[in-house]
């Protein structure tokens, strides 16, 4: 009996610790469990996971909800970054502009040296060059040559454009491989001396597509004044037809770009600026020069 007892109570102390064992175990297992449930480890892969897509394109160091935060700002961080640089490059591009002293499209003066400036045409330029001194005066007034400084008047009476006359004084001039802008006249003496507008107009294409060749960049061409006096009628005439083709032409043109200056509107009402109906005198010279000038200035030639 008494080895009865003894044996019940040892299957009970192991039945005892046994239970011991299995509450111990389930403490346990319950709390991996619960950590498993609560998704610590998953949540730190997880957080892991999105940093390390966050540094690939924001560079954001947190997790959880304030991970987004970080990365929103270090993303406009990024973008701020990235406008400064297109910014800068912008700027890069538009250097050139910025370079020569100011804002695109604005003309800045004083960057015109006199060997860079042709004048052209015949004795209406050329019989006492009154026209150049007058435009001189202006450029250097206004800061756009310097004082001591004159253009290449190459002008010469008596000469056409056909029979390559006016042409050749151009060449004359672009020898030095200087010329950016042409002031010139032409077609008054072709239609004077050879009735003959067409001949004029040919060779000013013609003359046109060497100066594009050697970079000219802009002509002013001014054409004349309604002559005066009854022994001008045919010279008007041939005038009258050859004005609208010219003026196409130079229209026409964007290399170089060609600006036409009609001097009927600064002539008209003033004989005082002609003595013999078709030369300036000293007041037709300073006139006409202004009217030239004002030309060059809206348009930034030679400033």
């Amino acid at each position: 009996m008494r080895s009865t007892r003894s044996y019940v109570a040892t299957k009970l102390s192991v039945l005892g610790l046994l239970s011991i064992g299995i509450w111990a175990c389930g403490e346990v297992n319950d709390g991996g469990t619960s950590s498993a449930g609560g998704g610590a480890p998953d949540e730190t892969t997880s957080s892991s996971a999105e940093t390390t897509a966050t540094v690939g394109t924001g560079g954001a160091a947190t997790t959880g909800a304030g991970g987004a935060t970080a990365g929103s700002t270090s993303s406009s961080s990024s973008s701020s970054s990235s406008a400064s640089t297109a910014e800068a490059s912008s700027s890069a591009s538009g250097g050139e502009t910025v370079g020569t002293g100011g804002e695109p499209g604005e003309c800045v003066k004083g960057q015109t040296k006199g060997n860079q400036v042709a004048v052209i045409g015949e004795s209406f330029i050329a019989a006492t060059h009154g026209i150049t001194q007058q435009i001189e005066k202006q450029a250097k007034a206004n800061g756009s040559l310097p004082q001591n400084d004159r253009y290449i008047d190459n002008s010469v009476s008596g000469t056409t454009l056909a029979n390559d006359q006016i042409p050749s004084q151009y060449r004359k001039a672009a020898e030095n491989g200087m010329i950016k802008y042409v002031l010139m006249d032409g077609g008054g003496n072709d239609c004077l001396l050879r009735g003959d507008g067409d001949a004029a107009l040919a060779a000013a294409e013609s003359l046109f597509e060497t100066m594009e060749k050697d970079n000219v960049e802009k002509v002013v061409y001014f054409f004349y004044p309604d002559p005066i006096g009854n022994n001008f009628s045919s010279l008007k005439s041939c005038l009258d037809t050859l004005r609208p083709k010219m003026k196409a032409l130079c229209d026409g043109l964007t290399s170089p770009k060609c600006y036409w200056l009609d001097l009927r509107p600064t002539w008209n009402g003033h004989n005082e600026y002609t003595q013999d109906g078709i030369h300036p005198t000293s007041a037709g010279s300073i006139a006409t020069g202004d009217a030239v000038w004002e030309v060059m200035k809206e348009n930034c030639v030679a400033q």
